[in-house]
């Protein structure tokens, strides 16, 4: 037990290197506050979109109680039982997506065209991968490739108070077909995603206390 609390003050210690705004009581108390055998929601204040490179603020309501595993299993099974004749192309934001040399129609056919494909690799069991990970609980994750320390979860409700701007990036119709699939067949896992202690600039309110980030 004394070893692993001296590799888990290592750890913490790591985490405060590359964190000015929090202190080991903070910390602490953020690593404990996350315990997801007590916490269902996190509301963030002020969360700084790293797509949009931080113009975007917005206040968010993060779901960080669901198990990854069951949702998995879940999405297989709706998969396999998926209609691909549901899924509508045209119900997607195509405005931050480079097409390259294709027109937009055209890639709208390529995004159809690709749909049997995208579904049979999602029908797959995700292989374990190589991860950097340090997981301080099953919610709160510190990456030391990325140096990123983040919070896992969904988002149930978001109210933008800055709009922001955000990147074109060139996308596969392979990968906008997966994506496509996911949203419309209400995935569990594609909604999972982390958000950065980094981006807080604001506070973060869990099991009724605040922890001030800035």
């Amino acid at each position: 037990m004394e070893t692993q609390n001296v590799e888990f003050q290592g750890i913490k210690n790591e985490i405060l290197k590359y964190y000015s705004n929090l202190n080991e009581e903070t910390l602490t108390k953020l690593i404990d506050l996350t315990d997801q055998q007590k916490i269902g929601y996190v509301s963030v204040k002020g969360y700084s979109s790293e797509l949009s490179k931080g113009t975007e603020i917005a206040n968010q309501l993060i779901n960080v109680g669901m198990n990854y595993k069951n949702a998995t299993e879940s999405d297989i099974v709706n998969y396999n039982n998926l209609d691909l004749s549901t899924i509508d192309v045209n119900n997607f934001n195509y405005n931050y997506i480079n097409t390259d040399k294709l027109t937009l129609a055209e890639y709208k056919q390529a995004v159809k065209d690709s749909l049997p494909q995208a579904l049979e690799e999602l029908k797959k069991e995700p292989k374990p991968r190589k991860s950097n990970d340090i997981k301080l609980n099953s919610i709160l994750v510190f990456n030391t490739n990325t140096l990123k320390l983040s919070i896992v979860g969904k988002t149930e409700n978001k109210v933008v108070e800055t709009e922001g701007d955000f990147n074109i990036v060139k996308s596969k119709p392979l990968s906008v077909a997966k994506k496509l699939i996911r949203q419309q067949s209400k995935g569990k896992t594609q909604a999972l995603r982390r958000f950065a202690i980094d981006n807080f600039v604001g506070s973060v309110k869990l099991q009724g206390e605040t922890i001030e980030i800035e």
